[in-house]
C-alpha cells in the first residue's frame, strides 16, 4: 500500500507541531518558577489606606534663642506697641512743674520738675526744698486726678495712680529716674505725697506745662 505524499506530510506537521506545543509549556513552566516568591520572602498588600492626618502638638509652641534653647517665661518689662495716633502723656507733655502745697493742715511743701532725659526714653522727677510735715515714709505718686490751690487746698481723685517711690520723710532734695515711662498713666496731672502708714494725703502739685 503506498502512502500519498499528501499523508506523509500531515503527519510531518503533526509531529512539528507536537514539538512545538512541548517546548512552549516548557518555557512557561520555567518562568513561572524563576518568578514565583520564595518561601522566605514576606508578600504584603497595599490597599490604599489613606495617610493618617498630621498631629497638633499637645503643648504650645514655645520661642527659643535660635539654638533650640527655650527661652524663660520671665523677661523685662518691654514697651508695648501703641497703635494710638495720639503721643502717650509720658512723651506729649513734659517738661512739668508745680508747687507743693499742705492738704488737710499737713505742712507740706517743695517743687516739682518733671521732664525727659535727653539720648533715652526716661524722664527725671526732681523734687527740691522738700517737706513733708512729718518723720515717716511719705510716698510719691503721680496722679490723673486734678490739686487746686488756693486758702483749701485738695486733691480730687480721678483716673490711674503710679507709685513713684517712696520717701523717708526727711529728705530736702531728691531726683528719681523713671526708666519705664511708658508705664505711667494715660494722664497724669498731679503729684501726691501719701502717708505711706495711713494713706493720708499730705500734699500735692499741679502739674502743669514749663520749660
Amino acid at each position: 500500500m503506498r502512502i500519498g505524499r499528501w499523508g506523509t506530510d500531515r503527519r510531518r506537521l503533526a509531529l512539528v507541531g507536537a514539538l512545538v506545543a512541548v517546548v512552549v509549556v516548557g518555557s512557561v513552566s520555567l518562568w513561572t518558577v524563576s518568578h514565583a516568591p520564595s518561601e522566605d520572602d514576606t508578600v504584603t498588600r497595599s490597599d490604599g489606606a489613606a495617610p493618617e492626618p498630621a498631629q497638633s502638638p499637645t503643648e504650645g509652641l514655645r520661642p527659643s534663642n535660635g539654638l533650640g534653647v527655650p527661652l524663660s517665661d520671665e523677661s523685662p518689662a518691654v514697651q508695648s506697641a501703641d497703635s494710638s495716633p495720639i503721643e502717650p502723656w509720658w512723651r506729649r507733655v513734659p517738661p512739668v512743674s508745680g508747687d507743693i502745697v499742705g492738704i488737710d493742715g499737713a505742712a507740706a511743701s517743695g517743687h516739682v520738675h518733671i521732664a525727659g532725659n535727653t539720648g533715652d526714653a526716661t524722664l527725671a522727677v526732681d523734687i527740691s526744698h522738700l517737706k513733708t510735715g512729718t518723720t515717716g515714709p511719705v510716698d510719691v505718686v503721680l496722679s490723673g486726678g486734678t490739686v487746686t490751690g488756693g486758702k483749701d487746698p485738695e486733691w480730687t481723685p480721678a483716673g490711674e495712680s503710679f507709685d513713684v517711690f517712696q520717701a523717708a520723710g526727711v529728705e530736702q532734695g531728691l531726683t528719681v529716674v523713671l526708666s519705664d515711662p511708658w508705664t505711667l498713666p494715660d494722664e497724669v496731672r498731679s503729684l501726691v505725697l501719701l502717708d505711706a502708714a495711713t494713706g493720708t494725703v499730705l500734699g500735692g502739685a499741679a502739674l502743669v506745662p514749663s520749660d
